[in-house]
């Protein structure tokens, strides 16, 4: 690219240590000479952990959080009608909508004053829905109004995100993409309805995607074919040295999942299955990385079925963590199931794995079978079949012999498709295209 591009992300929380694609995705950019500002509608907890590359790139120095109060988002509570009141999660005390809508005017006056066409917009129901009924929406245009910007282009992550930000095309005339990814393109749209997105698809240049199974859903939402780009998440290989796997004598089989702990993650399946499998091979540990609701329930269902000496639940982790979890395991498990509808978008803890060299095991879930190669750098058996799971960890445990082989498959087919470099240098490409687009539109415009 001959120039160094201005690009403006958008982002729900941030940071968020399940969310490492998106902080690769910005590293790279800004390693290619662009220049990155985030935007976020929420910080996340103080205490939650980080990645250490956040602090090591200064990123929250680039990162302009929304100034919503806690009963506008993420709650998105109504403040119709006006003289009701509004309970904000966590709080003994209620608010007046009177005093949430008067606290909103000077909001709405400064939006009046740099953005008047756009003010109706976020106030109309028929555009933003409940982001028009609670403010929230108003409060972002704010948010943006009071800092302008020039982007040669603007990047939204997730869907909903999009929809939120999608006046930003608007205001700072530039050309926007948004990235789908999991929930946003199965859960969502099945509690809001299918057409949640058809202002954000009439707006937006580009729609990337993540997979081909991503792809065929977000199209069947109504995205127009000519706007969908396959972009998946990436991963630096170097973050993962390649290690052939073998068990040395005594050791214990290690086996891994690395994912938050949510039914769609299918965490209940492979503890099953181990407790299957301890009965043939007791040498097993199953080291369960990541957090989430449903850890009390899980770590129950360890104790009742008396694992707790080979179940070992470590919380969220780090990069760091990770990239030595993934080192010191020999076969990697990702059981994931779909729950009312939820689905995985790509599963990029499964390119991570085999990246290090693990043997994987998986589900014919959403687009996991896209993510590895079945038979050659691991093995799919059907969502929620404990049985069928275990007989595949079983195999595997049996036949260490393997192991380098398939390692070596996923490494390379993890290499050629998902080396966050290459997909960087597509992503410019796209902006690059959609830049030249919108410049010749605005000069068509300008003819007229």
């Amino acid at each position: 690219m001959s120039r160094p591009l201005r690009i403006a992300m958008f982002v729900g929380s941030f940071p968020v240590i399940s969310e490492t694609f998106i902080v690769r995705q910005i590293i790279g950019l800004l390693d290619l000479g662009h220049h990155v500002d985030i935007y976020a509608d929420t910080r996340t907890e103080p205490a939650a952990p980080v990645h250490p590359e956040i602090a090591r790139e200064r990123l929250l120095e680039r990162t302009t959080f929304m100034d919503l109060p806690p009963e506008t988002a993420p709650w998105e509570m109504p403040v119709w009608p006006v003289t009701g009141r509004a309970w904000p999660p966590g709080s003994e005390t209620s608010i007046h909508n009177s005093v949430r809508v008067a606290r909103a005017i000077p909001k709405l006056l400064t939006c009046l004053v740099k953005a008047p066409r756009l003010t109706f917009q976020v106030l109309s129901p028929s555009q933003y829905r409940y982001q028009a009924a609670s403010l929230s929406a108003l409060y972002r245009l704010a948010a943006l109004c009071a800092r302008p910007k020039q982007y040669d282009v603007l990047h939204a992550h997730f869907g909903p995100v999009g929809n939120s930000f999608r006046f930003a095309k608007e205001l700072w005339r530039a050309p926007m993409a948004v990235s789908f990814h999991g929930y946003d393109f199965s859960t969502l749209p099945r509690k809001e309805g299918k057409d949640m997105y058809r202002k954000l698809f009439e707006t937006v240049d580009a729609v990337t995607v993540n997979s081909e199974f991503t792809r065929q859903q977000v199209e069947k939402l109504g995205c127009p074919a000519a706007k969908l780009y396959s972009l998946p998440v990436g991963l630096d290989p170097v973050e993962f040295p390649f290690r052939e796997r073998k068990r040395d004598p005594g050791q214990p089989v290690r086996i891994l999942t690395l994912a938050r702990l949510t039914e769609i993650k299918g965490h209940e399946y492979a503890i099953r299955a181990v407790a299957k499998l301890l009965q043939r091979h007791p040498a097993i540990r199953y080291d369960i990385a990541g957090d989430g609701p449903l850890r009390e329930r899980l770590e129950e269902l360890v104790a009742r079925l008396e694992l707790q000496g080979n179940v070992v639940f470590h919380g969220a982790l780090d990069s760091a963590a990770v990239r030595t979890f993934m080192a010191e395991a020999h076969i990697f498990v990702l059981a994931s199931a779909s729950v009312e509808g939820d689905q995985e978008g790509q599963g990029l803890a499964l390119q991570e794995a085999q990246a290090a060299g693990l043997p994987v095991v998986a589900t014919t879930h959403g687009a996991l079978p896209e993510g590895m190669l079945p038979d050659q750098s691991g093995f799919m058996v059907p969502e929620r079949d404990v049985e069928a799971l275990a007989e595949r960890l079983n195999f595997l445990v049996e036949h260490p012999e393997i192991w380098p082989m398939m390692g070596s498959a996923g490494r390379r087919f993890v290499e050629a498709r998902y080396d966050i470099r290459r997909l960087n240098s597509l992503l410019e490409g796209l902006y690059s295209r959609m830049i030249d687009t919108s410049r010749r539109h605005t000069t068509l415009e300008r003819c007229r």
